[in-house]
């Protein structure tokens, strides 16, 4: 049986080896011939740029999108996120902007170029939002900033917000109570009766279940022609949030509350501070080409505020002249905007026998009043004021020459604030058209000895202290 089996088996290795000589010859007979496979079809997987992709299997109608130099992704051989590589912009340094602010003195900010680009401001596991760091500038610079994105559907109840860390203890706001960001709102996201263009800080205790019963919403609406740019939003505290002292918690929103819409917003430079006063002299820089014979914004105490106007520092003889009230320039205006303005306190018992002013520099000749002989001034005066006795809320333009016995020929023009205007911002307008000058009667248009411009505020005659805001004297026809 044993070679019975082996002998079958020779058999089927011969036929075998006889069956792929065939295949061999049949092969070689046949090798110059092509086959015909069918066609091949084109799709998004197949290697090639076709239907209508914009590259190779990408950037089509049923494909993903190209690697592209905005797309928030390192790819194609770029040397960071969108930058280096095939990308014209340089890649940035890591945190330029928190290298720069690390010793401001500040208590705690974020830059949001990187994750931990920020002092004191942790980041919590999980947020409501996606919030990425290191990410190009949608503007074009050699930037990276932070992509705050809002989700879709119904995430936190449609009051998705960015949470920092909660602090160890409760914030002190008692000096940063104002707080700036920088934000780029795309055109492109879909804006409308629930996405709001709108971005709001909020500060809260975290320890309350029902922390909205007692937090603090700040918000700013950014207007649609600055959508697509970068803007400054600023947020303004005040006295109310500096005497808060339970809140431990801060949280970005943006878009708004209370939908499920989403969206895409670009965020850098989240920074506290003491004052929203916009640096330099922007209304004296606007005024520049006005064509006004003189002004004086008060966002500075020298000639950079002004046109031919500077506040008075010497007399004639060239020593120091001292103004009647004590006047800081360039503070935060008490209504909270960005304008730098002056603060004039008339101080208790003054020097000059309760006739304390603010007079300005002589003009180097007479001024002319043939055209420009009506004056407005911007005027704010707190209702902390105690005008039950001799203070009044009055303010006085005097004009006169530079001589010891002015006020025999002086010109004073005087207005009112009523008690409703309080604590607002009020332009009074001095009409000097037809106000006569004391001793000769010779009326404003027609003088020609008059060289200092003079305000006094509060009243004559008396030694009360009071306190007073002003901005931008300026001349009209």
């Amino acid at each position: 049986m044993k070679n019975i089996s082996n002998i079958k088996s020779f058999r089927k290795a011969g036929v075998l080896v006889m069956m792929l000589s065939l295949f061999v010859v049949i092969f070689s007979c046949t090798k110059d011939t092509e086959f015909n496979l069918g066609p091949i079809l084109p799709s998004s997987s197949d290697g090639i740029q076709n239907l209508d992709e914009q590259g190779i299997d990408c950037g089509g109608s049923n494909t993903p999108a190209c690697p592209s130099c905005s797309d928030g992704i390192q790819n194609q051989d770029e040397e960071g996120v969108d930058c280096g590589g095939p990308c014209n912009n340089a890649c940035p340094e890591a945190t330029p902007r928190f290298d720069a602010l690390i010793n401001a003195g500040l208590p705690y900010f974020h830059t949001f170029e990187l994750e931990d680009s920020s002092l004191n401001l942790g980041l919590p596991a999980e947020n409501s939002v996606t919030l990425d760091f290191g990410i190009a500038d949608p503007a074009g610079s050699g930037e990276i900033v932070g992509r705050y994105s809002r989700p879709e559907g119904n995430v936190a109840d449609g009051f998705s917000d960015f949470k920092f860390e909660t602090f160890s203890s409760t914030i002190d706001f008692s000096s940063y109570n104002k707080f700036t960001l920088e934000v780029f709102m795309p055109s492109s996201n879909d804006y409308d009766t629930s996405l709001v263009p709108m971005v709001e800080i909020i500060l809260l205790d975290s320890t309350n279940p029902m922390f909205w019963e007692t937090w603090t919403v700040l918000n700013a609406e950014v207007d649609p022609a600055d959508f697509d740019s970068w803007v400054r939003v600023d947020f303004n505290g005040g006295d109310a949030l500096a005497a808060t002292t339970i809140y431990n918690t801060i949280a970005i929103r943006i878009g708004g509350s209370n939908h499920q819409k989403s969206a895409t917003f670009y965020l850098k430079d989240f920074l506290p501070t003491t004052s929203l006063v916009l640096p330099g002299t922007p209304r004296a820089d606007a005024l520049a080409s006005s064509g006004l014979p003189r002004y004086f914004t008060f966002e500075a105490g020298d000639a950079s505020s002004g046109l031919n106007l500077e506040p008075r520092t010497t007399n004639a003889d060239g020593s120091p002249y001292s103004q009647g009230v004590n006047i800081a320039y360039g503070v935060a205006d008490p209504a909270g905007t960005n304008d730098g303005v002056a603060r004039i306190i008339r101080p208790e018992n003054g020097p000059f026998g309760g006739f304390e002013d603010l007079k300005f520099q002589p003009q180097d000749a007479v001024i002319d009043f043939s055209e420009y002989n009506k004056f407005k001034i911007d005027v704010f005066i707190p209702s902390t004021n105690d005008f039950s006795g001799s203070l009044t809320p009055t303010v006085e333009l005097i004009l006169h020459d530079d001589n010891p016995e002015f006020f025999n020929r002086w010109t004073v023009i005087s207005q009112t604030v009523a008690n409703l205007d309080f604590d607002s911002w009020v332009t009074l307008e001095f009409d000097g058209s037809s106000a006569a000058a004391a001793g000769s009667g010779t009326l404003l248009p027609a003088n020609t000895t008059y060289t200092v411009f003079t305000l006094r505020v509060g009243g004559s005659g008396h030694g009360e202290s009071g306190e007073f805001f002003v901005k931008d004297f300026v001349p009209f026809k």
